[in-house]
């Protein structure tokens, strides 16, 4: 279950931490505006507990991530069913790390050739290429 448990977060780590590697000065991006009428509060609302977290009058689902007073912090669910924000465990901190350089190179490796960055189309021409002989090397 815990193995479970953290691939999930690093899955999370992943698709989160994109914004905040380049730029962990932007801590709202992904939040969702608590006053958003649209949104489908029934569905995230259990017996009048908001089950996430609040930050800059924002929700956030349990298990986001963000960067707070510089350090990375998760919302967990408390034993009164209101989110609040937890600094993430050693392991989950590692798993975060790594999921920020793997952005990083990934990043670097799609937008860039050597040190000089490429357009759209040829970006989508390199992924297509790679994709084409990851695809041959496995037949």
């Amino acid at each position: 279950m815990t193995l479970i448990r953290l691939a999930i977060i690093a899955l999370c780590m992943v698709f989160t931490a994109g914004p905040y590697a380049e730029e962990s000065a932007n801590l709202t991006d992904g939040g969702i505006s608590v006053s958003d009428k649209n949104f489908p509060w029934q569905l995230v609302v259990d017996r009048g507990k908001i089950l996430g977290c609040v930050y800059d009058n924002k929700f956030y689902s349990l298990g986001a991530i963000l960067i707070l007073e510089s350090l990375p912090r998760k919302c967990e669910l408390a034993s009164d069913r209101n989110g609040i924000w937890e600094q993430l465990t050693e392991a989950e901190l590692l798993l975060w790390q790594e999921s920020i350089e793997e952005q990083q190179a990934t990043k670097q490796e799609a937008n860039y050739i050597g040190n000089d960055p490429i357009n759209d189309e040829e970006a989508r021409l390199i992924r297509y290429l790679r994709s084409a002989k990851k695809r041959a090397d496995t037949q």
